[in-house]
């Protein structure tokens, strides 16, 4: 019986070769060939990203066989860009092999891919004191060091605490980073700037920032860095407001992102759906869209952003039935809201027809219920007519039937 670690190496490698990044390596890890394992799992290896495995295996692997794979492509000597996507169940000891390295420039401890956001539930085992010896391993070789950028995992970055393990990291990384800074690609400026407090820092530091822990000037996709301040000739900004969503932070050659009027937060725009309030003009992101919907069922499609909704820009509220109905349809519709300004009333056509019957007496009002009332007369008449029309049909269904039951009768009594 032959198997398949009996196959040459060259046989596997090729085999190997129509296979995913990571995938290549998981196979070259099982087939435990310590001096063929370059060969078969391959020599490019500047990116090494999970997310390009299925998400249920990513899932399942454990920290011996992200080890394994580290040491299967060398990555302490050739991996620049590690994105542990849907490593799940790890605890983060298997990133020894990166120890000390000089080559990593991106590590991507978030667990999650693209415009996916990093709060995961049950939350994720990776650990502080397993991982952080290892990033200080990184930073610790200083001008050899080529790490430009850290996502971390969001447990580790919720609990806020200045006296944390983790916090004391940050300040190390932070002044890593600040000490490497350069300049605005833009304006030349030199960073970090000077912040209201008084300190220059490359990372949100402050336990209040909402994105505390993450990178303030650089691109997660090229680690470019941009000052906040600097836009493009159209007003859109070099780098772009941290992602609600994801939490990542993008410049404009790399991803489009957008801020919400309503929330001013900021959002990538393959994060989510943003739609356009038809009133402002504005974008709104799907959180601050109005839940509030016209009566007439012809606009129950159209929304409104929150702030319109509100001001009343976007809808009138009859004073009777508290029904909601948009500006084009109280322009237009009878029937929706109109504002007296005699009596100083909104009321829907119903309503203000109701009201006049019972108490009114004024007159705008009454010019107001008037048509109203027209329309209901005809829609009435118009009822009437059909039913008219049906009992007509029906009473002609029905002589038909005696006449033909007659018929049959005569039939009958012949035989």
């Amino acid at each position: 019986m032959m198997y398949l670690s009996d196959l040459p190496t060259g046989a596997l490698a090729h085999v190997s070769s129509f296979l995913a990044s990571p995938s290549r390596a998981l196979f070259a890890v099982a087939l435990n060939f310590r001096d063929s394992s370059s060969a078969i799992a391959g020599n490019q290896w500047d990116v090494l990203d999970f997310g390009d495995i299925e998400k249920d295996l990513a899932a399942k692997l454990s920290d011996d066989d992200i080890r394994g794979v580290l040491l299967s492509i060398d990555a302490v000597n050739n991996l620049k860009k590690l994105r542990l996507t849907n490593c799940i169940n790890i605890s983060g000891a298997g990133l020894e092999p990166l120890r000390g390295s000089t080559f990593i420039q991106q590590i991507d401890l978030s667990l999650v891919g693209d415009h996916e956001s990093p709060r995961l539930d049950p939350e994720p085992l990776i650990s502080c004191a397993e991982v952080i010896p290892i990033l200080d391993s990184i930073i610790e070789r200083r001008e050899d060091c080529s790490l430009e950028y850290l996502q971390f995992p969001k447990v580790w970055r919720k609990e806020r605490n200045t006296e944390s393990d983790f916090h004391a990291f940050l300040t190390r990384f932070n002044n890593y980073l600040s000490s490497r800074a350069g300049r605005c690609l833009q304006c030349r400026c030199n960073l970090p700037i000077r912040n209201r407090d008084d300190q220059h820092n490359m990372l949100y530091m402050s336990a209040y920032d909402k994105f505390y822990g993450t990178q303030k000037y650089t691109c997660y996709d090229c680690t470019k860095q941009y000052c906040e301040d600097c836009q493009d000739d159209g007003g859109v900004y070099y780098i772009g407001g941290t992602c609600d969503k994801c939490e990542r932070r993008y410049c404009l050659h790399c991803k489009k992102v957008d801020v919400c009027t309503s929330c001013h937060n900021w959002y990538c725009v393959d994060c989510i759906d943003f739609k356009q309030c038809p009133q402002c003009d504005e974008n709104t992101c799907p959180d601050c869209v109005s839940e509030v919907r016209c009566r007439n069922t012809c606009c129950a499609d159209k929304i409104s952003c929150n702030n319109c909704a509100e001001d009343g820009n976007a809808f009138s509220w009859c004073e009777s039935c508290n029904e909601a109905y948009c500006v084009d349809c109280c322009d237009s519709d009878i029937h929706a809201v109109k504002v007296c300004d005699v009596c100083e009333t909104s009321f829907c056509g119903q309503c203000r027809v109701n009201i006049c019957k019972e108490w009114g007496n004024c007159a705008s009002c009454y010019q107001f219920a008037f048509p109203v009332i027209s329309e209901d007369k005809e829609r009435v008449q118009t009822q009437n007519n059909e039913l008219e029309n049906e009992n007509k049909e029906q009473r002609n269904e029905i002589n038909e039937l005696k006449r033909k039951v007659k018929d049959l009768t005569g039939e009958l009594e012949e035989v």
